[in-house]
């Protein structure tokens, strides 16, 4: 049961990714304060240039953390785990920095620390989904 709890977790934190590319391509319109621009690339390289970025670490903290979720339930390689976890999270905390605006602020804030979990349970605690029962 735990094994599944962590896999939809990762899985809801991937798919919730999704929201970046959506502003970026301005499908979204529920409130105007929140918008794909980030506060750092937009003003200097411009907005094609920008959306091209968040894009791109959107798409890859969403892919990866919804193959992190297929290695916790078995279906990918155990040795994935460290790449993927590590990865999208940073990854994820580089949108979340640059695009702090992309999501409501609780979503951003609960993203972030869903990042700070999994970079402390594989980093700090060493742990791995071998380590839950099958």
């Amino acid at each position: 049961m735990v094994k599944i709890i962590v896999a939809v977790v990762l899985l809801a934190h991937g798919i919730g990714h999704v929201l970046g590319p959506l502003q970026v391509f301005k499908v979204t319109a529920a409130n105007p304060t929140w918008n794909g621009d980030s506060w750092l690339l937009t003003g200097v390289t411009g907005q094609t240039v920008s959306n091209a970025i968040g894009l791109a670490l959107w798409v890859a903290a969403m892919v990866g953390f919804v193959a992190a979720a297929a290695v916790v339930m078995g279906w990918l390689p155990a040795s994935w785990w460290v790449p993927l976890a590590v990865g999208s999270s940073i990854v994820s905390l580089v949108a979340i920095a640059l695009f702090p605006s992309a999501f409501p602020m609780t979503s951003t804030i609960a993203a972030a620390v869903v990042d700070v979990a999994v970079l402390a349970a594989v980093l700090v605690f060493k742990w791995a989904p071998t380590a839950l029962p099958a």
